[in-house]
């Protein structure tokens, strides 16, 4: 493995012991009667699942930038589209908590695919660089 791609995996548990470590903060005190049941799982996917994309994403980083911007723009899709199965999908099986779900999903849709697009772009960059 890539000392970038090891980079960034040591990243991503640092993130997500980060946002556990604030997720816990926060829904012991403030948020206390918002917290979804399923937050610690909502984490576990995330996280896997963004470990397991951006492996492939840094695997196709090096064939020829047309068939990167391709095959990226296909995966980041259907990224997208599982994240939104298991977004309703969990909705749907704990609707007494969907607004706390909905919220939680996003915040953690939004931090994890930044940090992903960060390193994707530090990848790419390097990539022309050489």
């Amino acid at each position: 493995m890539q000392a970038k791609t090891r980079k960034f995996f040591a990243g991503l548990v640092l993130l997500t012991c980060i946002i556990a470590l604030a997720a816990w903060l926060l829904y012991s005190s403030a948020l206390q009667k918002n917290y979804p049941s399923i937050f610690p799982s909502m984490l576990v996917f995330f996280f896997l699942l963004n470990s397991l994309f951006f492996y492939i994403f840094s695997r196709i980083n090096k064939k020829e930038n047309a068939v990167f911007i391709q095959q990226f723009m296909i995966l980041f899709g259907v990224k997208f589209i599982l994240y939104l199965i298991a977004a309703v999908a969990v909705i749907l099986l704990f609707k007494q908590e969907a607004v706390n779900i909905a919220v939680s999903a996003m915040i953690l849709y939004l931090l994890y695919t930044g940090y992903e697009v960060y390193w994707l772009t530090t990848l790419v960059k390097r990539k022309e660089e050489k």
